[in-house]
């Protein structure tokens, strides 16, 4: 199937599971390895938003695609290094990875540099892997305390990676402990529960997902 085929069939099943649910869930097309071709087909198809993890390879894909499509969405999942935190700031729409404090006073300052609000989400570590970034959440309370008295940070909600298992119900319970913990700060700003990937986005989007991240699914094995 072609790239945009993979992308609907992923986002029927998406809106099949939700119709047994209380929420949206919205589907965010990971192209990160990918080639700029592939992203082409979806905007062209009207798809808006794109996830990279990487800034050097993002910006040129970013350059051309909005220059050809309006209101394309791009959203940073990888690892916030200091360093390119004034590009990433720039490019991206919302900011999935913040798992430190002491990078939130610099995202604020490059906002303002740029007149925007940075969107952001926290990322959270339930499972308390060592090789994962992700806050723990009995810091969670103070982070959000922290975050909310910058002018220039606009808190959308947290982003949650489980640990990797072929039998995906293992992880359901970490899928419900961060939907408990989105759904404890919730409001019509905190409204995004990023959660599930290729493996696991049903599972995801049952337990409370708004904002499932797909990439290898749409457009096949990364480069």
């Amino acid at each position: 199937m072609s790239v945009i085929e993979n992308y609907n069939k992923i986002l029927l099943q998406i809106n099949e599971i939700s119709k047994n649910t209380d929420h949206h869930t919205n589907l965010l097309a990971v192209s990160k390895t990918q080639c700029v071709e592939k992203m082409e087909e979806l905007a062209l198809n009207g798809v808006k938003m794109f996830g990279e993890s990487k800034v050097q390879e993002a910006v040129p894909k970013i350059e051309y695609l909005s220059s050809k499509y309006k209101d394309l969405e791009f959203h940073f999942i990888g690892k916030v290094q200091t360093n390119k935190l004034k590009k990433i700031v720039e490019y991206f729409s919302l900011i999935h990875s913040v798992d430190r404090i002491d990078i939130l006073p610099l995202i604020d300052k490059y906002a303002c540099e740029l007149n925007k609000k940075q969107n952001i989400l926290i990322q959270i570590n339930i499972a308390h892997e060592k090789q994962k970034n992700g806050i723990d959440p009995l810091i969670l309370d103070s982070f959000i305390k922290s975050a909310l008295q910058y002018n220039n940070i606009l808190l959308k909600g947290i982003m949650f990676m489980p640990p990797y298992e072929e039998d995906v119900s293992k992880n359901i319970p970490y899928f419900i402990k961060a939907s408990e913990l989105f759904n404890k700060y919730k409001n019509n700003t905190f409204n995004t529960l990023s959660m599930g990937m290729s493996h696991d986005f049903k599972e995801a989007v049952t337990y409370g997902s708004t904002l499932v991240r797909v990439g290898t699914s749409i457009f096949g094995e990364r480069i």
